[in-house]
């Protein structure tokens, strides 16, 4: 029998079931960020009941700024694994020459250019707090 192609149909639904976030995915994000040294400052889902992407804020301080490269990578593999629109992170750097606090806010799945900027949470609850359900 020859290789058939799928019908656009289940092309259509493929793509349209892929844009959800799963509780897989999720849970992926909150180990990640228990492994991190950073605070969660914002956390954002979008899409409501049927989600379709979540918006992290983390801050670094002093020893820990140079451990941003590891979440940007895991960032990028979660990507590369379940999809989504990969935009750039957006990176704030206060103090020159050695960045005294990084602050760094990442889209994972569909966000949309419905939510921006940095939003902090009161008091900067440590990350490992969003796996736990805090």
């Amino acid at each position: 029998m020859a290789h058939q192609d799928k019908r656009g149909s289940e092309k259509l639904l493929g793509a349209w079931n892929a844009r959800l976030l799963t509780e897989e995915s999720v849970r992926e994000i909150a180990t990640a960020l228990d492994k991190s040294p950073a605070k969660l400052t914002g956390a954002t889902v979008v899409g409501g009941n049927n989600a379709t992407g979540v918006r992290i804020g983390l801050s670094y301080e002093g020893d820990d700024v140079p451990q941003c490269g590891n979440d940007i990578l895991f960032w990028l593999k979660w990507h590369r694994v379940h999809g989504g629109v990969v935009r750039p992170p957006r990176i704030l750097i206060d103090g020159t020459p050695f960045p005294d606090l990084l602050r760094v806010e990442l889209d994972f799945g569909h966000v949309g250019g419905d939510v921006t900027g940095i939003r902090d949470l009161p008091g900067a609850m440590p990350v490992g707090a969003l796996a736990r359900g805090q």
